[in-house]
């Protein structure tokens, strides 16, 4: 009988996770910052990173960009100023699991930015 419990509760846990009741949150969302070892405009240029580390898709990311500068143009579908010190990432499109969007920037240092927002596109 015990066994068949174990079993029976294996069984229910592994669904909910597969339909996704393990949702995602917003530390899902890792930053990298990187450097790309080329200068513009006399600013070390960075490659950021935005990792979607979940299962499922995350939209609307929007990271804090308090005071973010750059010598080189950044494509602004890929990261924009909304306003009240934050940016959103990729146009508000979807970051795919376990996906990556990123942009390069120069300005020295490097700025960094936190995740404050995103919605979860689970089941």
């Amino acid at each position: 009988m015990p066994s068949t419990f174990v079993s029976l509760l294996t069984i229910i846990l592994f669904t909910l996770l597969v339909n996704g009741y393990g949702q995602c949150e917003l530390k899902d969302i890792t930053v990298g910052t990187e450097r790309t070892n080329r200068e513009v405009g006399g600013k070390e240029e960075w490659k950021v990173s935005f990792i979607n580390t979940c299962k499922c898709p995350q939209k609307s990311l929007i990271v804090s960009c308090d005071g973010f500068q750059s010598t080189e143009t950044v494509d602004p579908n890929l990261f924009a100023s909304v306003g009240n010190n934050n940016c959103i990432v990729n146009g508000g499109q979807p970051i795919g699991p376990f996906a990556t969007v990123g942009f390069v920037y120069a300005w020295d240092p490097p700025f960094i930015f936190v995740p404050r927002s995103s919605q979860v596109q689970c089941g």
